[in-house]
C-alpha cells in the first residue's frame, strides 16, 4: 500500500501502537511550581537514582558554551513548570498514571523569573551563573547616516507550542547490549547522539527506529528528558519501555518556540531608501539553554536585511535565561522572527512616508547579488519582486490587504546522507532525514527514477533505522530536498555507474550504495517569498483572513503536489500565530493554556482557502536545482496576515497572537 494511502486508511505503526512481550509502561511527576528549591522527593525513580544529563543532539543542540546542564531529572532544584522530577512504572498502563499521584515533591517556592525584563533585573536563576545572560551578540558595525527619517519600534511573538496531532513517545529495549528504540522523530541520528551522550553509551551500542510520526513541526528533533529515562529504566529492568506524552504534558514540556522581542529602527530618506537599520534581539530560550537556544539571537539578527539592499546595520543578540520550559525550534526557527520584525518595520516605514508599502520594497529590493553588514549574502530580487506582485494581483486588490516579501535559508549545514539498495527487482531508500508527512517519498522516487530510468512504482523510501544508514543529520530547516535530494541524487549515479559496468539492467541486478553530501550556503539555495493576504472583520467585529496567496520560489519542483500541501500548510499554522496561538505563563510561570483549544489552535472554518504559485525563476546550484521549502508558509506568512489585519482593524500589530489585542 502506497504510503500515504496507508496512513491515511488507518493502516500506520506509531509508537502508541508498538507492544513488545512484558511491556513497561512509564510516566513523569513533574514540578508544580516553575521555580523551587527540592526539599524532599518520596516515592519513584529520582535524581537519586539516575543522575543524567541531556547529551547533544538535534538542530544545533549541542553542548559546548552551555554555562547550566540540562539534568534528566531536578536534583536540588526546579527551574520550570512541569520539569521532570521522579518517574513511574508498571506493566499496566492505567496502574502507572496512578503511581504518579503517590510520588510527593516538597519544594521550597522561590520567586520565578518570567519575563525578560525580570530576566534582567532579577538575580540568576541558576546558582552557577552570574546573570540571566546566556548569550550575547553584536552583529554589524555602527553607522552614523541617519537619512531623512527615522521610524523605531517594539515588536514581540509570544511562545508557541508546536502540538502536532500526535505527541511525543518512545518505546526503549535494552536487549543483548543494545539499546533499541522505536520513536517518533526528525532524526534517528539525533535520538541516538543525544542518548549516547546522555547514558554514556556507545553510538555503536544504540539502535534507533523512527516509527510512523505524526507531526512535528521542530519539538521532535531532539532528546528529552523522558527518553533517556525510559532508556534507563528499560537498562535497569530489561524489559521494554514505553512512555507516550498526554497533550497537557506536551503544553507543559515540550519544547516551545519563539519568545521573541525586537527593538528596531530603520532610517530612511524621504523617497523611501533605507539607509540603515539598528536594534536590538531579545530571546526568551527559557530554563535550559543548548546551542540552538544560545545562537537564535544572532540568528534571527542575521537575517533581518532580508531581500533588500541595507548598506548599514548595528544590531545587538541577546538570549535570556527564564523559569519556563526550554526553548526549541517550531516550523521556521528564526526565519519567522525576522521576517516578521523586518518587514512590520517597512510597513511602518512606508506609513510614515504614505508610499505604498509595495513600493517601499520594490525601492529598496536589490539589482545585483549583495552581501550584507550582517553578512549575508542575497542573489538580485528586484525582478522577482515586481513578478510576484503582478502574479498575485497586489495591485487590483482593495484597501484590507497586506504584503510581505522575504528569504528562506535552508538548514543545509552538517550535509546529508542516502543509501540506495537494489535487490530483488526493488530498489530501497534510506535518508539522513525522517519524513513526518511531508511526502519524501515522491522527491526520492522522481529522482532515482530520472537518474536511474526505472520506474517510480520499483522505488520505495524506507523509514530512518540507524542500522541500516549509520550516519545521517535530520528533517528541518527545510532542508531534506535540497541536501537528501542531492545525496540521494549521487548515490543514483553511482548505482547507475555500477551497473553500467556490469552491462546489467539495474532493476535486474543486486547493488548497494550510500552516499554523503556535504554541503555549504550558496546565494542560489536562498528562496525568495512573496506572500499577498486579505482581511475584513466577521460578524461580531472579530478580523478574519479572507485569503491568502503566495508566489514562492521553490527552484526545480521536485513535486508540485508536496510543494502546495507544504506551503498551504505553512500559511495556515502562520494565520494561526497571528490571530490565536500562544503559550503565555501567570506571574507564579505556570503555563496558561492547559488545553489545545487553550492554546489557540483554530478550527478549519477559521483558515480561507489558499492560493499557491510556483516560480521556477531559479534553480539551485545542486545537480536537480531544487530550494527548501518547508517552512516557507510561515516565514512569508507572518508578516503579511499581520499588515492585512492591522488595515481592517485599523491598530498597529505590535504583538502576536493580536486576536484580543485589537480590540
Amino acid at each position: 500500500m502506497e504510503y500515504t494511502d496507508r496512513l491515511i486508511k488507518g493502516h500506520g505503526k506509531y509508537v502508541a501502537d508498538i507492544t513488545l512481550p512484558e511491556m513497561l509502561y512509564m510516566e513523569v511527576a513533574r514540578s508544580k511550581v516553575a521555580r523551587g528549591n527540592i526539599i524532599s522527593v518520596k516515592g519513584g525513580i529520582t535524581a537519586s537514582d539516575a543522575n543524567f544529563y541531556l547529551g547533544s543532539s538535534g538542530e544545533g543542540y549541542g553542548e559546548a558554551n552551555v554555562a547550566v546542564r540540562q539534568p534528566v531529572l531536578a536534583e536540588k532544584y526546579v527551574s520550570y513548570y512541569g520539569q521532570p522530577v521522579a518517574a513511574v512504572y508498571d506493566s499496566n498502563k492505567y496502574v502507572a498514571r496512578d503511581l504518579v499521584e503517590t510520588v510527593e515533591i516538597k519544594t521550597e517556592y522561590l520567586e520565578p523569573v518570567v519575563t525578560l525584563d525580570q530576566a534582567l533585573k532579577l538575580p540568576p536563576i541558576h546558582p552557577s551563573i552570574t546573570s540571566n545572560r546566556a548569550s550575547e551578540f553584536i552583529l554589524g558595525n555602527e553607522f552614523t547616516n541617519k537619512g531623512d527619517v527615522e521610524v523605531e519600534d517594539e515588536l514581540y511573538l509570544e511562545r508557541v507550542i508546536t502540538d502536532p496531532l500526535e505527541t511525543r513517545g518512545i518505546v526503549s529495549f535494552y536487549r543483548d547490549g543494545i539499546l533499541n528504540v522505536w520513536i517518533s522523530t526528525q532524526s534517528v541520528y539525533s535520538i541516538r547522539d543525544g542518548l549516547s551522550a546522555s547514558l554514556g553509551l556507545p553510538r555503536a551500542a544504540i539502535r534507533v527506529m523512527q516509527a510512523d510520526t505524526g507531526g512535528a513541526f521542530g519539538s521532535k528533533s531532539a532528546v528529552y528528558p523522558e527518553y533517556v529515562i525510559a532508556s534507563y529504566i528499560s537498562m535497569k529492568t530489561g524489559k521494554p519501555v514505553k512512555w507516550i506524552e498526554s497533550r497537557e504534558e506536551h503544553l507543559m514540556a515540550s519544547r516551545p518556540g519563539r519568545g521573541a522581542l525586537g527593538k528596531l529602527k530603520l532610517s530612511a530618506t524621504r523617497e523611501g531608501k533605507i539607509v540603515g537599520l539598528r536594534g536590538e534581539i531579545v530571546i526568551d530560550i527559557g530554563a535550559y539553554g543548548d546551542m540552538l537556544g544560545l545562537n537564535s539571537p544572532a540568528w534571527i539578527a542575521r537575517q533581518l536585511t532580508g531581500p533588500y539592499e541595507i548598506a548599514n546595520a548595528y544590531l545587538k543578540a541577546i538570549a535570556l535565561y527564564t523559569n519556563k520550559a526550554p526553548l526549541g525550534p517550531y516550523r521556521g526557527a528564526g526565519r519567522p522572527e525576522a521576517s516578521f520584525f523586518t518587514e512590520r518595520m517597512i510597513d511602518l516605514l512606508a506609513d510614515k512616508l504614505s508610499i505604498d508599502p509595495a513600493e517601499v520594497r520594490l525601492k529598496n529590493a536589490t539589482e545585483s547579488t549583495f552581501r550584507s553588514p550582517l553578512g549575508l549574502v542575497v542573489n538580485a530580487s528586484k525582478q522577482f519582486l515586481e513578478n510576484g506582485l503582478r502574479e498575485t494581483g497586489y495591485w487590483n486588490m482593495g484597501a484590507c490587504k497586506g504584503v510581505s516579501f522575504f528569504i528562506l535559508i535552508p538548514a543545509v549545514f552538517g550535509g546529508e546522507s542516502a543509501r540506495i539498495s537494489v535487490k530483488d527487482g526493488k530498489i530501497n531508500v534510506w535518508l539522513g532525514g525522517n519524513a513526518h508527512w511531508q511526502r519524501h517519498e515522491l522527491f526520492v522516487r522522481k529522482i532515482v527514477s530520472e537518474v536511474t530510468g526505472v520506474p517510480e512504482k520499483y522505488i520505495e523510501l524506507n523509514k530512518g533505522n540507524t542500522e541500516e544508514l549509520e550516519y545521517g543529520v535530520g528533517t528541518w530547516g527545510s532542508r531534506s530536498a535540497i541536501v537528501a535530494g542531492q545525496a540521494v541524487y549521487r548515490a543514483a549515479l553511482k548505482i547507475k555507474e555500477m551497473a553500467e559496468k556490469e552491462g546489467k539492467d539495474i532493476i535486474s541486478g543486486t547493488y548497494d550504495y550510500s552516499a554523503m553530501e556535504d554541503m555549504s550556503l550558496d546565494p542560489s539555495m536562498i528562496s525568495f517569498l512573496l506572500t499577498v493576504t486579505s482581511a475584513n472583520l466577521n460578524e461580531v467585529g472579530d478580523p478574519i483572513v479572507k485569503s491568502c496567496t503566495a508566489f514562492y520560489d521553490v527552484g526545480e519542483p521536485l513535486s508540485k503536489v508536496s510543494i502546495t500541501g507544504q506551503i498551504t500548510g505553512g500559511l495556515a499554522q502562520a494565520i494561526s500565530e497571528v490571530l490565536y496561538e500562544s503559550q503565555t505563563y501567570n506571574k507564579e510561570g505556570k503555563p496558561e493554556a492547559q488545553t489545545i483549544s487553550e492554546a489557540g489552535v483554530p478550527y478549519a472554518q477559521q483558515l480561507p482557502r489558499f492560493s499557491v504559485i510556483i516560480s521556477q525563476g531559479g534553480k539551485s546550484n545542486t545537480l536537480h536545482g531544487a530550494k527548501g521549502v518547508g517552512e516557507a508558509g510561515t516565514v512569508g506568512g507572518l508578516p503579511s496576515i499581520a499588515r492585512a489585519i492591522e488595515n481592517v482593524t485599523g491598530k498597529r500589530v505590535r504583538k502576536l497572537p493580536v486576536m484580543y489585542s485589537v480590540r
